[in-house]
């Protein structure tokens, strides 16, 4: 096993385990975690035995989006920057790769961990989670290719009350809205996501690897100038008064608690 900062790599024959091993904070996601996901996947890539990817949370959540925690204290953050450099380039990455990756996602799914379990190929999900985006809420605008995914597979009419009101999405609705393959109970997830990248990687590698091309290709169509269009609402958004309130209410939050 490779252990990075936030990240854990598990290789076993064909298939990788990539794992945000940041259990204490849902798997919450800083700067580092987007570079140490690239980072594993980009060793994946590397070894020639592999041919399929897991990528899952510790514990009991699949990742709880951007650690607010891991912001200095009073400090107005500079998100099209955090964006254009961290967590655009893991979504570009995850589309590209020649690898199948499959999201298992395991519980609660959030903000940008909704945008990183959605640039997977095939999403499966345990019973109890649940997906929602809370970006608005704290005056915030969704990105991590979230305003392309949740509309081209969900539409318009739904996507749109998921991303502007924050209401939790359970399994099985993100099921019967395509976010989400198969619902599993929650003992099965971690089997069942290895019996199916098992079988990704049992069928021939440059097969998948063009046809995981032309779905991306076809379903993706515009991803680029989305990422870039959110780096820049949400840099401007990162400077509004509404956004350092809201900051300023979680470390209150955080200090009361």
């Amino acid at each position: 096993m490779t252990r990075f900062d936030d990240v854990t790599l598990a290789i076993d024959g064909a298939v990788a385990r990539i794992t945000v091993v940041r259990a204490e904070r849902l798997n919450a996601m800083r700067d580092g975690t987007a570079d140490d996901l690239r980072a594993a996947l980009a060793a994946a890539e590397a070894d020639p035995a592999v041919r399929a990817v897991i990528l899952t949370g510790d514990g009991r959540a699949f990742g709880a989006g951007y650690d607010l925690a891991s912001l200095p204290p009073g400090e107005t953050p500079d998100l099209g920057r955090v964006l254009e450099a961290h967590f655009n380039p893991l979504i570009r990455a995850m589309r590209a790769s020649r690898l199948p990756i499959v999201a298992a996602v395991n519980g609660p799914c959030a903000g940008a961990s909704v945008g990183v379990a959605l640039a997977a190929d095939i999403v499966v999900a345990a019973r109890s989670a649940y997906f929602y985006e809370p970006f608005v809420g704290l005056a915030l605008v969704p990105d991590a290719g979230n305003t392309l995914f949740l509309p081209r597979l969900a539409g318009r009419i739904r996507a749109a009350p998921a991303l502007l009101l924050g209401d939790r999405i359970s399994a099985e609705e993100a099921q019967s809205w395509g976010l989400v393959w198969r619902v599993f109970d929650d003992a099965d997830l971690a089997g069942e996501a290895t019996r199916l990248a098992e079988r990704l990687a049992a069928q021939p590698p440059a097969a998948i690897a063009a046809t995981k091309r032309l779905i991306v290709a076809a379903a993706d169509g515009g991803l680029d100038a989305q990422l870039d269009v959110e780096r820049d609402l949400q840099g401007d958004a990162g400077r509004s008064p509404e956004m350092a309130a809201a900051v300023a209410a979680f470390f209150a939050k955080r200090r009361k608690g």
